[in-house]
């Protein structure tokens, strides 16, 4: 079994920020994938499905990005997952716009989503997939960056990239690389 966890925070407000980019990633999976339906437990919404033997639980957390880890911890113990079968999709400002690197642990890079699951996890012994979001002109505007929307252009690279992702989610899956 393996929990794949978007970061992003809830309500329509923020549906098209940058830092909503985990939950739009889960969003297309789930459709392009044929996730069962949403559903609400452990202060998340999850959808989950087979694929060959292996359930895949997708995680969105609804106690918004800096509180991630508590949604997370609770569906880790509730479905007995160890950290390595924990995979988190976030925006990562330090990629270039669309871009999509694959990590084993490490740190949070300042990312207050991340080092919510590694303090609940007591480990930052998890994957990650970070999705570039490009990075503000100076560090001061990070805050607001991350809390804005994407531009259209920008949108349509974002969902490209996800779209990509979402048609190799399964060979992915069946090559454990997640």
């Amino acid at each position: 079994m393996k929990l794949i966890v978007g970061l992003g925070n809830p309500g329509s407000v923020h549906l098209n920020n940058r830092h909503n980019l985990g939950f739009m990633a889960l969003d297309h999976l789930s459709t392009h994938c044929q996730f069962e339906d949403w559903k609400i437990k452990f202060d998340g919404m999850f959808a989950a499905k087979l694929f060959d033997s292996e359930k895949i639980i997708l995680v969105k957390p609804q106690t918004y990005m800096n509180l991630s880890g508590f949604c997370v911890a609770k569906f880790k113990l509730f479905f007995k997952v160890s950290e390595d079968d924990i995979f988190v999709i976030y925006d990562d400002i330090d990629l270039e716009l669309g871009h999509i690197k694959f990590k084993q642990g490490g740190g949070d890079a300042g990312h207050k989503g991340v080092r919510s699951i590694s303090q609940h996890l007591g480990t930052k012994d998890f994957k990650r997939l970070r999705v570039g979001i490009g990075r503000p002109r100076t560090k001061e505007e990070v805050s607001s960056f991350v809390l804005s929307n994407f531009s259209k252009a920008e949108k349509d690279k974002i969902v490209t990239s996800i779209q990509k992702l979402c048609e190799d989610f399964e060979e992915i899956i069946c090559k454990k690389l997640i």
